[in-house]
């Protein structure tokens, strides 16, 4: 069974990455100070969210199967989880930081010594599949009780508070955290995950309860972010994992509001846009890797659009502006859209 508003939110959120790592890379946040304010935002809400989705599509992909049945699909996530972490990671050293594409490089991103950067994040969810075809019994178990994940969620926070992170190695470190690469551990962030699931799976109460504790969460960022200051992202502290929540639970309620508009009328709008978000959140991976690999290459070679005021659009506006930048972001979706349509036509051709 897929919920539409799975793959609408999962678009949202690939084009909000998109356009985040078009700002980082391009963007100058002492010209256009709203680009440093907008990458904040981005990088806050999007891995949480993405984790989020993962645990409720596990649940409609997995849970609702015998182990059996559901361990070659969680097999493939974390296979091609992987792979495209492997394929991006060693993108970034040959094609943005131009080191030689050399069988030690390839083979220190393949075994996890070596986490490069834009990358980091995908070896995330291979390692959340990995945990579901391990522990598939005890999260079939959480998935049905909000107690106990209330229990494990609040351990997954503590974490940032006790993990001797200068001191971890690097592949207990995709788990916990470190500080030798910039980690997304799954046991932080796991609360976002069992927040997926049990919003998959429980009933209107439930989900209730799930937005007041978004709510209870972000309120509890904000007041770490006044007497702390910003909270910091590498590695993770306990403000940056919660205050973010309540901007998770926006974009759950405004996927789910773009699916259940769709119909006839005024929902035709809603349901094209909906295809539109679902195409880009159902090929997540695919534009992810793509773009990571266009923008390391343009990055790499020092190669950015220039403005030439007197030609058209995109060309008028600067990349390294906030306008400029989702102009950009707009065209390279479109050519990994276009590049895509080209595939599945050859595929169709040869079928």
């Amino acid at each position: 069974m897929r919920d539409r508003s799975i793959d609408a939110g999962r678009g949202l959120l690939v084009i909000a990455m998109v356009y985040g790592h078009v700002m980082q890379f391009f963007g100058d946040s002492q010209i256009f100070p709203l680009v440093g304010t907008l990458t904040d935002v981005i990088n806050l809400l999007v891995f949480p969210t993405f984790v989020f989705y993962f645990g409720a599509t596990a649940v409609l992909a997995y849970l609702k199967k015998p182990y059996i049945s559901a361990l070659p699909g969680m097999a493939r996530t974390a296979l091609r989880s992987y792979a495209v972490f492997c394929l991006s990671g060693v993108g970034y050293r040959v094609l943005r930081e131009n080191k030689a594409f050399a069988v030690g490089t390839v083979r220190r991103v393949m075994q996890l010594t070596d986490i490069p950067g834009w990358s980091e994040f995908l070896i995330a969810f291979a390692l959340y599949a990995l945990l579901m075809m391990v522990g598939y019994a005890i999260f079939d178990w959480l998935s049905r009780r909000m107690a106990a994940c209330l229990f494990v969620s609040v351990l997954c926070v503590g974490a940032c508070l006790v993990v001797p992170y200068g001191r971890i190695p690097t592949h207990l470190a995709l788990l916990v955290g470190g500080r030798d690469f910039a980690y997304f551990p799954v046991v932080q962030y796991m609360p976002y995950f069992l927040a997926g699931m049990l919003w998959a799976q429980g009933d209107r109460r439930t989900r209730q309860w799930l937005l007041f504790a978004a709510v209870v969460c972000s309120l509890s960022g904000v007041a770490y972010w006044h007497f702390f200051g910003f909270p910091g992202r590498f590695p993770p502290t306990w403000g940056w994992i919660l205050l973010p929540a309540a901007l998770v639970a926006a974009v759950v309620l405004i996927s789910r509001a773009i699916s259940a508009l769709a119909g006839p009328g005024i929902g035709k709008a809603a349901d094209a846009l909906c295809g539109v978000l679902g195409h880009f959140g159902g090929a997540s991976l695919y534009y992810l890797l793509g773009s990571n690999l266009v923008l390391f290459t343009l990055a790499g070679k020092g190669i950015a659009p220039a403005m030439a005021r007197k030609s058209v659009l995109p060309w008028t506006m600067p990349i390294q502006s906030p306008q400029g930048a989702a102009c950009w972001t707009l065209v390279l979706l479109l050519v990994l859209w276009f590049v895509a349509q080209l595939c599945a036509r050859g595929n169709r051709r040869k079928g």
